[in-house]
């Protein structure tokens, strides 16, 4: 498996997005966001990365979730409770 190359493509692409956030680049932010998970979904289906590293990466992503897809926060606060 050749995930060394996929991780580092991945690691830039978080990274620039991250610089954007904190710039408030808005629109180029949130297409970082999506491409984020484009790759990682493309990446883990072709057998770039594993689970492990697809798992990690997620998790990292799911802290700006609530700023792209506050209603899916909402949703689940309601099924806690």
């Amino acid at each position: 498996m050749a995930d060394n190359g996929a991780k580092i493509v991945i690691e830039k692409e978080l990274m620039q997005f991250e610089l954007n956030l904190q710039n408030n680049y808005k629109d180029l932010a949130y297409q970082g966001y999506t491409e984020v998970h484009a790759m990682l979904d493309s990446f883990l289906e072709q057998g770039e990365i594993n689970e492990r590293y697809y798992k990690k990466i997620k998790k990292k992503m799911k802290k700006y979730d609530k700023i792209y897809h506050p209603e899916e926060e909402e949703t689940e606060e309601k099924n806690v409770e």
